[in-house]
C-alpha cells in the first residue's frame, strides 16, 4: 500500500478510501504509517475517519498513540463521541492517564464508562500517589451526587404516589 494515496485520502475525507487503504497496511509499513495515522486523527474533524484511525492504531499496537488518543478524549470536539477512542486503548497499559480514564469513568455515557472501567480494570502499572488520591476522591464526590439525586428522586417518588387522581 502507498503511503502517499492513504495521505491524499485523508486529506480529502473519503472515509471509504481511508477504510479500504488501511487495511492494506502492511507489518512493515507501521513505523512509516504511525506517524500518518497519529497526525490525521488528531486533526480530523471526521468522527467517521477519526473511528477509523483509532482501530488501526489499536491493531497496529504502537504505544506512541496513546497520548494524542488520551488529548482527543479530554477535547470536548469527541464528547458525543469518545467511545471507540477508548476502546482503541484497550491493548495499552494506560496507569499514566489514570486521570483522564477516571474522568471518562465519571463523566461519560453507558458506553464510554464501560470502555473507560475496562481500561481501568487493565491497568498493571504503579500510580503515583496524588493521581490516586484525586482519582478516589473524584469517584467520591459522584457516589454522593449519586445518593443525593436518588434521594430527591425518592422522595419525588413518595409524592406521586401519594398524590390524588382526578
Amino acid at each position: 500500500m502507498n503511503i502517499n494515496l492513504l495521505e491524499n485520502a485523508l486529506e480529502k475525507n473519503d472515509v471509504e478510501e481511508v477504510e479500504r487503504l488501511i487495511t492494506e497496511i502492511s507489518s512493515d509499513q507501521h513505523d512509516e504509517a504511525v506517524p500518518l495515522l497519529i497526525k490525521h486523527i488528531t486533526l480530523t474533524e471526521n468522527l467517521g475517519i477519526r473511528n477509523a484511525l483509532a482501530i488501526a492504531l489499536r491493531d497496529i499496537g504502537n504505544e506512541k498513540a496513546i497520548s494524542p488518543q488520551i488529548d482527543l478524549i479530554n477535547d470536548p470536539k469527541t464528547l458525543r463521541s469518545r467511545g471507540t477512542l477508548l476502546y482503541a486503548l484497550e491493548p495499552f497499559d494506560c496507569t499514566e492517564h489514570l486521570e483522564s480514564i477516571v474522568q471518562q469513568f465519571v463523566t461519560g455515557n453507558f458506553e464510554v464508562q464501560a470502555m473507560a472501567y475496562q481500561l481501568l480494570e487493565s491497568m498493571d502499572g504503579k500510580v503515583p500517589a496524588e493521581a490516586l488520591l484525586r482519582s478516589l476522591q473524584k469517584v467520591k464526590e459522584q457516589l454522593n451526587e449519586i445518593e443525593r439525586q436518588q434521594e430527591l428522586h425518592t422522595k419525588v417518588l413518595d409524592f406521586l404516589f401519594d398524590s390524588n387522581v382526578t
